[in-house]
């Protein structure tokens, strides 16, 4: 009974210390039915955000494990063993599936992420690669620019190609989605300041 209980903490431990959100986990919305979880990129009257689903289970899977600590206190101090022993097994039940809903549902935005980051990433990477080149042509033009040449906004402009450069090798070399939505904002920001000089 008390490695079990250690178990169980070890689980709810899990449970807290997986509070790191992807990028899709707010932004997607989750069907559960019959145990399989559909993720979908609209929401449809029958889905909700996946965000929702994980957040209520995470307060419901809190809830069934202070009730867990409460019936075993109950049963190691003797009161009705046998009839609390049966409310435990069931309330350990119920927490289990929580925490299997949990990691089936984190497990399926995993894998969808990863499939769109696959084809994200492949449709990006070749123009990313020109358009990096290009953004190094520039660059060094304007690093080998007589300097009576060199306008006010010089230095600026250096800047922006090298922040720039950064954001694109950045994209190119992103393993996740997560990484790649880090530099979107300064990409678009700078994409469109370097176009209009």
């Amino acid at each position: 009974m008390r490695k079990f209980g250690i178990f169980l903490l070890l689980i709810f431990m899990t449970l807290l210390s997986s509070q790191t959100f992807w990028y899709l986990e707010s932004k997607v919305y989750c069907n559960l039915e019959n145990n399989n979880v559909t993720i979908f990129m609209k929401n449809e009257e029958w889905t909700t955000k996946c965000q929702i689903y994980l957040d209520t289970i995470y307060q419901l899977a809190l809830k069934k494990y202070n009730e867990i600590s409460a019936i075993r206190s109950y049963i190691e101090q003797g009161d009705d063993a046998y009839y609390w022993k049966k409310i435990w097994e069931d309330k350990n039940a119920e927490f289990l599936k929580l925490v299997n809903y949990r990691t089936q549902i984190k497990t399926a935005i995993d894998k969808f992420e990863s499939a769109l980051f696959d084809k994200y990433s492949y449709s990006l990477k070749k123009p990313m690669q020109t358009y990096y080149s290009e953004l190094e042509s520039q660059y060094y033009i304007l690093v080998n620019q007589d300097v009576s040449l060199r306008k006010s906004d010089h230095s600026l402009k250096l800047t922006q190609l090298e922040q720039q450069m950064w954001n694109v090798n950045h994209i190119i070399n992103a393993k996740n989605l997560d990484e790649i939505m880090e530099v979107v904002s300064s990409y678009i920001y700078l994409k469109k300041q370097i176009e209009w000089k």
